[in-house]
């Protein structure tokens, strides 16, 4: 038999390519990018919290050191020492400060006027033969100190606004009403 119309062909799909992959590969590939995303929060949030930890760790040597031995010049020391480190941390340019500038970069993380007047004392007595200064409160005024000047808490932003905000009110208002 003859055929009458024009000779065909069979049908040629085109060959399958890797794009767009399909709708289920896009959810797996935001899952990934939410997972990595996580992992890395977590290990930033981890290493910010080592920091704080290690402070922490290191007043309670500071205790334990004038417990065994009694020695209060060795504790304003480590005490100094130890501002400056956590200084450092929170503003490198901070740890060369002195005088009234330290005083003030360490009142800007101090919650209370009660930890303001115990490392006020610290930094007045630190290079004296004897210092004189209470001991529990001192070690009460480093942990509130590095807690809050350390970052990675709410203390910290907290501490961060709050001194935004008392530098925004000691400003003069221009423009005031006479």
């Amino acid at each position: 038999m003859i055929a009458d119309g024009p000779v065909l062909r069979d049908i040629h799909l085109p060959p399958a390519g890797w794009w767009p992959p399909a709708p289920g590969w896009w959810g797996v590939a935001a899952l990934v990018v939410l997972a990595a995303c996580a992992g890395v929060w977590l290990l930033w949030r981890r290493a910010r919290q080592r920091t704080r930890r290690a402070a922490l760790r290191e007043i309670d040597s500071l205790a334990a050191a004038y417990a065994q031995d009694g020695d209060m010049t060795r504790l304003a020391e480590g005490a100094s020492r130890l501002l400056r480190r956590v200084a450092r941390l929170v503003d490198p340019d901070a740890a060369s400060l002195s005088g009234d500038a330290w005083r003030s970069f360490l009142h800007r993380y101090a919650r209370d006027a009660e930890t303001q007047a115990v490392l006020d004392r610290l930094v007045a007595t630190r290079y004296l033969a004897q210092p004189d200064v209470e001991v529990p409160g001192l070690l009460a005024a480093l942990r509130g100190w590095c807690r809050n000047a350390l970052p990675g808490g709410r203390r910290h932003r907290a501490a961060q606004s709050g001194s935004a905000r008392t530098a925004r009110a000691a400003q003069p208002v221009s423009g005031a009403a006479s």
